[in-house]
């Protein structure tokens, strides 16, 4: 038998996270109580690190794996860690489904106008409203990843007309008879009733929505639940406040936590969740199933899953 990987839990990580763990056979497991007990134990020799953060003094000689508990990799440094061989995994395919059901959820919550609801109920009012019909809407899902396919099945059963894209449309492969790249998103914006991000944060950390795209999508929706910088939070106030936007749900925001004296937290037109869409009960048996997988492939005995790098 293989001496037992010592791995490091970091102390923010997904309900359930440490349990899987301290379930799981071949590990040595350490639970620091902060960034610097965990730069200490990576110190000492710890070889795996459980980690959705990252800190450049987590780059110690001794990792050789960081099994990552999100679908996001942009706070990592891919280019160092293929440099020191390190491997990197992500939880992507974990979120799928729970990111899907709750990007609807704010979307019904726009459209039948339950959000608005819930701000009367807190001034003990009853109010008649008017909401909307999703079937023979138009959707365009931004990021036609796992979870934007998820979107999209979910979409047609709705009885909506779905366009996706993605950033190699040549490698799609779904429910879509057709899915554009990146360069036809103005188009898109213009045809759609919806616009639905589910894309992972650009590099550069730049916006893909901004002032031009919200004044195509016109008196539209729009729901993020990919990351909060491919929206920009100026052209987006000004949007649901000046121009036609109808409303927006947002489950991630260019800065989290949400600051208490940003508008949107009083905007009616908006409906906001603390990035939460990837929470679900079955988060941690469904990333540990990835993790025990890798685990396999760390001791030389079966392929990589969601591997990111290193990237040779």
């Amino acid at each position: 038998m293989p001496p037992p990987a010592h791995v490091v839990l970091h102390p923010v990580h997904p309900d359930g996270i440490d349990q899987v763990l301290d379930s799981m056979a071949g590990i040595d497991l350490e639970r620091p109580e902060d960034d610097e007990g965990v730069a200490a134990a990576l110190q000492s020799g710890a070889e795996v690190l459980v980690t959705q953060t990252w800190r450049e003094e987590f780059l110690t000689p001794s990792l050789r794996w960081i099994a990552g508990t999100g679908a996001g990799a942009e706070q990592y440094p891919l280019d160092l860690l293929d440099g020191h061989d390190v491997t990197l995994t992500t939880a992507v395919g974990v979120h799928s489904t729970t990111v899907a059901e709750h990007g609807f959820a704010l979307l019904l919550s726009l459209t039948r106008r339950i959000g608005e609801a819930v701000r009367h109920m807190t001034e003990h009012r009853w109010v008649r409203m008017t909401g909307e019909e999703l079937a023979g809407k138009k959707i365009a899902i931004v990021g036609m990843g796992r979870i934007g396919e998820e979107i999209a099945v979910r979409a047609k059963c709705w009885g909506m007309d779905v366009a996706g894209i993605k950033r190699r449309p040549e490698t799609y492969a779904g429910c879509l008879d057709k899915v554009h790249g990146p360069s036809d998103l103005h188009d898109l914006c213009d045809w759609a009733d919806i616009l639905m991000i589910s894309a992972p944060a650009n590099a550069d950390g730049t916006p893909l929505v901004g002032a031009r795209e919200l004044d195509l999508l016109g008196a539209g929706w729009l729901v993020n639940v990919g990351r909060g910088s491919l929206v920009d939070g100026e052209a987006l106030l000004s949007a649901l406040t000046q121009g036609e936007l109808r409303g927006a749900g947002l489950d991630v925001t260019e800065i989290e936590p949400l600051p208490e004296d940003s508008a949107l937290w009083s905007c009616e037109k908006v409906v906001l969740t603390a990035h939460f869409a990837g929470a679900s009960p079955y988060f941690a048996e469904r990333w540990g199933r990835i993790f025990a997988q890798n685990l396999r492939a760390f001791r030389g005995e079966g392929a990589w899953e969601n591997r990111l790098a290193p990237f040779g």
